[in-house]
């Protein structure tokens, strides 16, 4: 039998019956045949061929009995050019890059990854899926710059602090108005233990979400938010308003300080890095799987969130905390939430024991507390069923809402309009306000 190299290429003949196959080689086999070709000739000894193709004595015995009965063929690998049992068929590859390019091409290949598991039964890798979208050119390489960030420890118990914001996007992608999704989130653990999909980033809004939590988890020991109005009185000093820039606390603030939560206000959005990163992952994955599910209404987008989104998002990203003794604190039996987390403002009982409350005037029955309750503080409380509670000292009044009659200003009874408009120019109105 002889034996010719050209270029990784080997030919062959064998007796008389000419016999030719090529057969294509790496540089690492090429050179690894040709010391074992030397050895066989004895032009080098076993240490030696072991030395200059690094492998051990051992090793270089076997391929020299694999060469010696096989010839060139003794050098490849038994497995080359077989299909591995773990490969993905290309059946399924097709399926794969089908679903993304129909449904999935807004996810990132973690999702999809889980996406295919879940829901389609295909289970295969983040970086198979990364691979097979790359080479189909369904996705292209991000490079991404190196940012400083200095990373704040965890806190080391679940409770003892909660990040909270609000993000206002466009959830539903067009097929509904744009809504904000309120998110809380422990520091310590990662865990999402509420959110909710509102209408407004609104003071009740807020507080229906603190006070869900507060039901679910226990009392925190601290609230991170930002500074936005419903957290924080903020105003510049002028004659208008209080010159020493101390203000009452706001409906949330005060909520909490009843309940014992210390609220901490953010200096930045970097700050409360943990919440912006969770909006992040929320508008990737929670945006796209609405999406999926033909989800267009803030009610429908709830009971999904609740039902499916962050039970599964918990059990995956949840991490456990340093401490297991959780700093949630029950609520005391003589709490009462509703009435803590509700809107509460003072007012004074006029001569015919009524008060007027935005707009609406409120009756006080008779009872045997006290004969009258003229010019008497009350305080009118709003609860987030928008059911009005009216509170005099430690108990409350029994009440009820009168039919109010509208009444126009006698400057109306007295001109028609005509005569207003040439007693009261528009143009003169707008002037003297823009004078003052």
């Amino acid at each position: 039998m002889q034996f010719g190299i050209l270029s990784g290429l080997t030919k062959f003949q064998e007796g008389d019956m000419k016999k030719e196959e090529v057969i294509t080689l790496s540089q690492k086999e090429v050179t690894r045949y040709s010391v074992i070709r030397d050895l066989l000739e004895h032009k080098l000894k076993s240490k030696e061929a072991a030395r200059l193709l690094n492998l051990s004595t051992r090793q270089i015995r076997r391929l020299k009995k694999k060469v010696k009965r096989d010839g060139l063929k003794g050098i490849i690998h038994g497995n080359k050019g077989n299909v591995p049992t773990i490969a993905i068929l290309a059946p399924v590859k097709k399926t794969i890059l089908n679903l993304y390019s129909t449904t999935y091409n807004d996810y990132n290949c973690s999702h999809f990854a889980e996406i295919l598991k879940e829901e389609h039964d295909i289970s295969v890798s983040r970086e198979f899926v990364r691979t097979l979208l790359l080479n189909a050119n369904l996705r292209t390489k991000s490079r991404k710059h190196p940012k400083h960030r200095t990373r704040r420890d965890r806190m080391p118990r679940e409770g003892l602090l909660i990040q909270m914001d609000t993000s206002e996007h466009d959830w539903f992608q067009g097929r509904a108005p744009v809504a904000f999704l309120i998110a809380a989130i422990d520091d310590a653990t990662s865990e999402v233990p509420y959110a909710l999909f509102v209408d407004s980033d609104s003071t009740i809004n807020n507080m229906q979400v603190i006070k869900t939590l507060t039901l679910k988890k226990g009392i925190p020991s601290a609230l991170y938010v930002d500074r936005a109005s419903h957290f924080k009185t903020t105003r510049h000093s002028s004659y208008r308003v209080n010159l020493t820039g101390i203000y009452e606390p706001t409906q949330i603030k005060r909520a909490l300080n009843e309940i014992g939560i210390n609220l901490i206000l953010a200096n930045s959005p970097q700050a409360k890095g943990r919440i912006e990163r969770l909006f992040k992952t929320f508008q990737d994955r929670l945006l796209k799987e609405m999406r999926v599910m033909g989800i267009s209404c803030i009610k429908d987008a709830n009971n999904y969130l609740h039902k499916t989104f962050l039970p599964k998002y918990n059990s995956k990203f949840v991490i456990a905390p340093k401490e297991a003794n959780p700093a949630y604190r029950r609520v005391p039996n003589h709490i009462d939430l509703d009435a803590v987390f509700s809107i509460k403002e003072e007012r004074t009982v006029m001569a015919d024991n009524t008060i007027s409350f935005e707009n609406r005037i409120f009756q006080i029955l008779p009872d045997d507390r006290r004969y009258s309750y003229v010019k008497a503080k009350v305080l009118v409380e709003v609860r987030l069923d928008l059911s009005i509670h009216i509170k005099y000292k430690d108990y409350y009044l029994n009440v009820k809402e009168l039919k109010t009659v509208f009444r126009p200003s006698r400057i109306h009874d007295i001109l028609p309009e005509t005569k207003l408009l040439q007693r009261y120019p528009v143009e003169t109105l707008k002037a003297d306000f823009f004078t003052l």
